[in-house]
């Protein structure tokens, strides 16, 4: 039972808890977090290990980002024992095996936890990597950006130091002299409080030993019976300013490993003599990793994965228990222990140092700028722009779930929802299909119109008054955009220029103050009408050609690419898009007239198989059963059945970790949804503006004759009438916003007023 939250336990929908600032979840991914291990001697000539982070946070959007800094690292036990050997002229190999905790942890102490419950240590990202939250770091769009040790040397741990000493600080490069392997955190063997127990005298090399030091996965040991599992997180900036010991920053990513299934087993260094590590220069030998797997090239023996299809990377909680899959993580994430035989074979990055890769690959075939998703920069001009806004509840959805409707990779398709059973006594945990969901929740029930106030970007000054500051700033005030669309609607119209004016009986005046009070945004469908509206249930390949290549030629802003040549048709998945056509990774879609006509064609023998449709959601939703309506929405199955995305493959993948009665209805290629890959909810953008599943205005002809008295006809006559279906009820007693509970009973019969728009004889000629 969920409890309300003044209970204090849980935060239920019906008790929630006070809120003061309202934040979007606008912010970096967590990419890669790399730990290279390295071995070197102290002064005192004892052996040490050596770990330098290098983390990478990857922008997903297609405009700059900037963060005050963020909090990285591990926490609970990692599942890996260190194995020092030593082997002395004339004497047997030494060999000690100790558990990470041990040399490591903290906790055990002072909690008594049978596994540690506290990060070891953190990884402190600032821009000039000195703690100083005032100045932000900066992310172009799509970048995939860099974060390297502040300081050039490593530094002693401080296995029982507070949280601040056990921080390690971090910045980004911004050039080739920001590129810093050689920092980090250096862990002596003489961990007396952790050792004793372990029976080690004061370790010391002598100048004729040599060393060797191995990392072992113990993941699946006897102790851990294959449920050995840690977190990696990142967090926001509260960490850094208030280094307490009992400050937590607000999670921007949670991923939990569970039985963590390394690429070897065990990486061990070379034997190094006393000279090697005496140098002073770590040496290394192995990497722990925890990071996005890509579309083409196998990752530390991991093999590719989807990457936004069948997973959502923007959502902050990546545990395998909200799905009822086998995932040990999830589709999209991994953890590694391999072997590196030097710090350059660990990571590859641009010349610069600034940007490591990803999507393709993590190697420099790979692209070191992604943006995936949009943030708008002017009023959305239809419900279709939703496909960028992050709606799931879990990592377990697709990345764009609006507007898309493909069969869920977690679920039958005959369902829409399950209820997975808790493991050990936990609740039930929900399995959703967001998209089926949102599009049915959201597609008849709202619209975007335009009337909005006419915003440009402006800079955010500190990071620390951001939220206190409007960042965009008003050309134009709402109030100015609909006072000049009344008055003057062709000459000065919305965002949406299909819009027509309707004023139902008001002045200019009235109307413009009926929409300007807080209700306006519920009373100006009431006043609006669009000219031209297509009907979804058009079974006319012509008409349908027409509508969907209405964008032929258009001209539209390109952002660091060009506009496609005139005769092709744009379906941009960014209202100003980056790159040029057909980059499947920073461009968009184009089709020709061909790909056009088959797509149309294709269309239509949907809507004939699956219509009439009663709605917008029924139109763009999947149909709920088992067959072959049950996997895509009816728009999807034509663009697949045209083949129209094959230049956006990429690799297949292995689907066996996905749950059994769902592993059918996946497309198993890592390219589905990247940029180039044509989508549903790709062409919904240029349909939703003047899409319905009804016509409001009818051709209407009527014929009459005379006859004579022995039945011969003696004239004829053939008239035609256009009418208009209007926002105004038959009875005007009830305002066109009424909701329909509260109509008159006339209204509830017979609903909304038709208007004759034109009536005349039709000539014997346009018979």
């Amino acid at each position: 039972v969920t409890l309300p939250a003044s209970n204090k336990t849980y935060l239920a929908p019906n008790d929630p808890p006070p809120g003061d600032k309202s934040t979007l979840s606008i912010r970096p991914v967590l990419n890669r977090m790399i730990y290279l291990l390295s071995s070197n001697l102290d002064a005192q000539d004892q052996v040490q290990l050596v770990i330098t982070p290098v983390i990478s946070l990857w922008n997903p959007y297609n405009t700059r980002l900037e963060i005050e800094g963020a909090v990285a690292y591990p926490w609970m036990d990692l599942p890996f024992q260190l194995i020092w050997e030593r082997k002395s002229p004339g004497q047997p190999v030494v060999t000690e095996p100790i558990g990470m905790a041990d040399a490591m942890g903290k906790q055990f102490e002072s909690k008594g936890e049978s596994r540690q419950v506290d990060p070891y240590f953190f990884c402190e990202m600032t821009a000039n990597g000195d703690g100083d939250t005032s100045k932000p770091i900066r992310f172009e769009p799509g970048e995939v950006r860099v974060f390297y040790p502040a300081a050039s040397k490593p530094v002693d741990f401080k296995r029982l130091g507070s949280n601040a000493l056990r921080t390690l600080r971090l910045r980004p490069a911004e050039d080739i002299a920001g590129v810093n392997k050689r920092g980090g955190f250096q862990v002596s063997m003489q961990q007396a409080d952790g050792l004793a127990k372990h029976g080690l005298a004061k370790y010391q090399v002598k100048k004729t030993d040599e060393i060797r030091i191995s990392l072992k996965d113990i993941s699946a040991r006897a102790t851990g019976g294959g449920q050995y599992h840690y977190f990696v997180s990142l967090e926001d900036a509260a960490r850094i300013k208030n280094p307490s010991d009992s400050t937590r920053g607000q999670v921007i990513t949670d991923v939990q490993i569970l039985n963590l299934v390394s690429a070897q087993n065990t990486v061990a260094s070379p034997w190094r003599t006393y000279d090697e590590l005496k140098t002073g220069a770590p040496v290394p030998f192995g990497v722990i990793e925890t990071f996005h797997r890509t579309a083409n090239t196998s990752v530390g023996g991991q093999p590719v994965a989807d990457l936004i299809y069948t997973t959502n990377p923007r959502n902050p909680s990546i545990n395998h228990q909200l799905a009822n899959g086998t995932f040990t993580v999830a589709p999209h994430f991994q953890s590694t222990l391999r072997t590196t035989p030097s710090f350059d074979d660990a990571i590859q990055t641009t010349f610069d140092g600034r940007k490591s890769f990803w999507g393709p690959s993590h190697s420099s075939s790979g692209k070191s700028q992604l943006p995936f998703f949009e943030i708008p920069r002017q009023p959305l001009l239809s419900l279709a722009a939703f496909q960028h806004a992050d709606l799931s509840s879990s990592t377990f959805a697709p990345a764009n779930q609006f507007g898309n409707s493909w069969a869920s990779a977690y679920l039958s398709r005959d369902k829409t929802a399950l209820l997975k059973p808790g493991a050990s006594q936990l609740p039930e945990v929900p399995i959703y299909d967001s998209s089926y969901l949102v599009n049915e929740a959201l597609w008849d029930s709202c619209f975007f119109s335009g009337a909005a106030p006419r915003l440009q970007p402006a800079g955010s000054g500190r990071p620390s008054t951001a939220w206190d500051q409007s960042i965009a700033g008003v050309q134009q005030s709402l109030k100015d955009v609909v006072t000049e669309f009344v008055a003057s609607p062709l000459e000065k119209p919305l965002g949406n220029r299909r819009m027509r004016l309707t004023n139902s009986g008001l002045a200019d005046d009235q109307l413009v103050d009926r929409l300007l009070e807080p209700a306006g945004c519920t009373r100006i469908a009431a006043h609006l009408t669009v000219d031209g509206a297509f009907n979804i249930n058009c079974t006319d390949v012509e008409a349908w050609v027409a509508e969907l290549s209405a964008l032929r030629g258009e001209p539209f802003v390109v952002e660091a690419g060009a506009p496609p040549p005139s005769s092709l048709t744009a379906f941009p998945r960014f209202r100003n898009p980056l790159g040029i056509a057909e980059d499947n990774w920073n461009g968009y879609r184009a089709l020709s007239d061909a790909q056009i006509r088959t797509l149309a064609e294709n269309l239509v023998k949907e809507i004939r198989l699956r219509g009439p449709f009663l709605s917008l959601a029924e139109f763009i939703n999947r149909r709920v059963e088992s067959g072959e309506l049950g996997r895509n929405g009816a728009i999807q199955a034509a663009i697949n059945a045209g083949k129209l995305n094959d230049q956006a493959k990429q690799s297949p993948f292995v689907t066996d970790k996905y749950p059994p009665d769902s592993q059918d209805n996946i497309i198993k290629d890592t390219g589905v949804g990247i940029p180039g890959y044509l989508t549903q909810a790709d062409v919904l953008q240029a349909l939703a503006p003047v899409i319905t599943c009804r016509s409001d205005t009818f051709t209407v002809r009527g014929y009459g004759e005379a006859k004579d008295a022995g039945g011969k006809v003696t004239a004829r006559v053939w008239c035609e009438a256009v009418v208009q279906r209007t926002p105004d009820f038959v009875d005007p007693t009830n305002p066109a916003d009424t909701a329909i509970a509260s109509l008159s009973p006339i209204n509830q019969t017979f609903g909304r007023r038709f208007q004759i728009i034109s009536f005349r004889r039709l000539a014997n000629a346009e018979l």
